[in-house]
């Protein structure tokens, strides 16, 4: 994506807060359902989106394509089926993304034919969007690199590194965004996406 116009600015940003809020949902929620109580202490069972942006995750998300929700703290230790619980957390979450897309693509033929010419024109937009970028966001946290949601990959690996992984979630951050703003992560991820989305936009 290399519109940067206040438009597109704009529909980016409203894809971002309603991944966010569909991906942290389903990433706490799995871990409540697999015995950690601890997402729901922390005020991350919820689908509002607010409780799960991150600041330096959205800008990169908007300006990039490639960004990330702040890390959900789950303990491996308290999942009923131990370490192997974080992949299923991992999945869940992009599970979660992919049939938020989905459930939206089909409710458009529904719903935009209800609405005036200019509403239904941004409304398409706006689908569109969240699906482009939801596709993108899926494929981003599925690497294993902190803050993302594929660094509990690492904690499932290598329990003894979670507090060492907690503490390198800000550094690693600006990082991932310099590697953003640099197109690795477009170069790296476009084959895949081009696949997903074929198989789930039909593009």
């Amino acid at each position: 994506m290399t519109d940067f116009s206040l438009q597109q600015l704009v529909l980016r940003l409203i894809a971002y807060i309603f991944i966010a809020g569909v991906h942290g949902f389903a990433v706490a929620a799995a871990a409540v359902a697999l015995g950690d109580a601890g997402p729901r202490h922390d005020g991350r069972l919820r689908l509002n989106p607010l409780t799960h942006l991150d600041l330096l995750g959205t800008a990169a998300g908007v300006l990039f394509s490639v960004g990330w929700i702040k890390p959900i703290a789950v303990d491996p230790a308290a999942l009923r089926i131990g370490r192997v619980g974080l992949f299923a957390v991992i999945a869940a979450g992009a599970a979660a993304s992919l049939v938020g897309v989905m459930a939206l693509r089909a409710l458009r033929p529904l719903i935009l034919p209800l609405l005036p010419d200019t509403r239904s024109a941004d409304s398409f937009a706006l689908v569109e969007t969240i699906g482009e970028l939801s596709l993108w966001f899926v494929l981003f946290n599925m690497l294993p690199l902190p803050p993302l949601t594929g660094a509990h990959w690492l904690n499932a690996i290598a329990p003894s590194w979670r507090e060492a992984i907690r503490r390198s979630e800000p550094y690693a951050g600006v990082a991932l965004v310099i590697l953003a703003a640099s197109g690795v992560f477009s170069q790296l991820l476009g084959p895949p996406y081009r696949m997903l989305a074929a198989a789930v936009l039909g593009e």
